[in-house]
């Protein structure tokens, strides 16, 4: 791209504020030698906040990330010093830290994790940001590099006092936490984290991350398919990996991955005293064989309101045609914050389930109810469809033939290493 068409693009950013000015020739300059950062920061809005405690900073406003810029710190910045710090918030974008750390219960060692992550991806990272180099030699150890920002943190909020303390001398305001864990706040330096936080309440927060994640899904995307073939070969492995996830979408046929598992299930006959044994009538105390009809699927259906009718319309006649064609009986649930019905299909019976509650999604209540009705770990499969916003951490009690149905995408999943398979509906 010459500087001519560069500078097309930015025609409806033309303005007479000086400051405004200065980051559109940043930004040309980062286009120029960082592509896919450039792309990045070009798609963002600005707005100016004389009191940000930084020359600039990330922010959510109304779930969409803005650059917002302090006009009378970032004059008297260099050129260069501009272009590092833009090029250290597009790598914030990169990694989706605003959104990974809306609610941090430790922001300054958040916003020193963040930092060490992604100024290893600088030639020159921004002054009074934390480097890895600058990390090892405060704590007179070896750290490895090239980690997700979660490994820095979580070694930071197991730091020991003494290395508490030498954070302490570099400025950093550390106080011991409960089980030892460091709270920290970090004095105002050129890039401000603040922005991140997300204000809205808990009822709101599952849907205000789900449209933040679209957003930023949708700012990588644009940006790396203007990113050219060969601008893309020029990034680090890691940024071009999870680029890559992101961008290209693998479809995944979810209906025959379930019909394997479906014939993998022991299914016929079944011992039973209720029935002659065929070979030795005489015999009263050998079983005969009946028909098997345990239900070997249990299938939960979230409920939530974030679920539209349609969704789970259209997931109920998927249900009917798989147990149709997989001659097994099974089990249909629904479930929000806690599972709410229960109905035995056998094959080619209709579905016919009718919503209760419709609030919060909790994929606890499902593990927790498999666990006291005893259902299981061998011959069944257990599947979970759901739009994937729920908690976090779930205790599965080792439950591991579990396959998630997804109406959303495959990384829209919230629970943190899941048990089994992420699958797609729309593959």
């Amino acid at each position: 791209m010459n500087i001519s068409r560069m500078f097309h693009r930015f025609r409806h950013r033309e303005t007479n504020n000086n400051a405004d000015q200065l980051i559109t020739a940043a930004i040309v300059s980062v286009l120029q030698d960082h592509r896919m950062s450039g792309e990045v920061l070009l798609q963002l809005p600005r707005e100016e906040k004389s009191q940000l405690p930084a020359v600039m900073g990330l922010e959510w406003h109304n779930d969409r990330l803005v650059l917002a810029f302090n006009p009378s710190r970032l004059v008297h910045l260099r050129s260069d010093e501009l272009k590092e710090l833009l090029e250290h918030e597009a790598l914030h974008i990169i990694w989706e830290h605003p959104l990974r750390y809306a609610n941090p219960p430790h922001p300054g060692l958040v916003q020193i994790a963040t930092d060490v992550a992604v100024n290893q991806f600088l030639s020159e990272p921004p002054q009074g940001t934390m480097t890895l180099g600058q990390l090892q030699r405060l704590l007179r150890r070896r750290i490895m590099p090239k980690q997700d920002s979660q490994n820095y943190l979580t070694l930071l909020e197991n730091l020991p006092v003494e290395q508490q303390e030498k954070l302490r001398q570099e400025g950093i305001k550390l106080k011991a936490g409960q089980q030892g864990h460091a709270i920290g706040e970090i004095r105002p330096a050129l890039d401000s984290h603040a922005g991140w936080k997300n204000t809205n309440s808990n009822a709101h927060q599952l849907n205000n991350q789900t449209i933040r994640l679209a957003n930023i899904k949708k700012i990588l995307q644009q940006a790396y398919q203007h990113t050219p073939q060969r601008d893309r070969g020029l990034l680090p492995g890691g940024i071009k990996e999870k680029l890559d996830a992101i961008t290209v979408t693998k479809t995944v046929k979810w209906q025959q991955i379930l019909r394997q598992q479906f014939g993998m299930i022991v299914r016929g006959q079944q011992p039973s005293h209720a029935r002659f044994n065929r070979r030795q009538p005489l015999r009263m105390d050998l079983p005969g064989t009946v028909a098997r009809l345990t239900p070997a699927v249990d299938i939960f259906i979230d409920n939530s309101g974030s679920v539209r009718d349609e969704e789970l319309g259209q997931t109920l006649v998927i249900i009917q045609k798989m147990l149709k064609q997989s001659h097994l009986a099974a089990t249909v649930y629904s479930f929000d914050a806690k599972v709410t019905s229960k109905e035995y299909i056998r094959p080619g019976k209709k579905i016919e389930l009718i919503r209760h509650g419709g609030g919060g999604t909790s994929f606890q209540c499902v593990f927790d109810y498999l666990q006291q009705h005893q259902v299981a770990r061998q011959g069944h499969i257990v599947i979970i469809i759901t739009d994937g916003w729920g908690e976090k951490k779930v205790d599965t009690y080792h439950y591991r033939n579990v396959y998630w149905l997804m109406m959303t995408k495959v990384g829209q999943l919230s629970v943190e290493n899941p048990p089994g398979r992420v699958l797609e509906m729309k593959g």
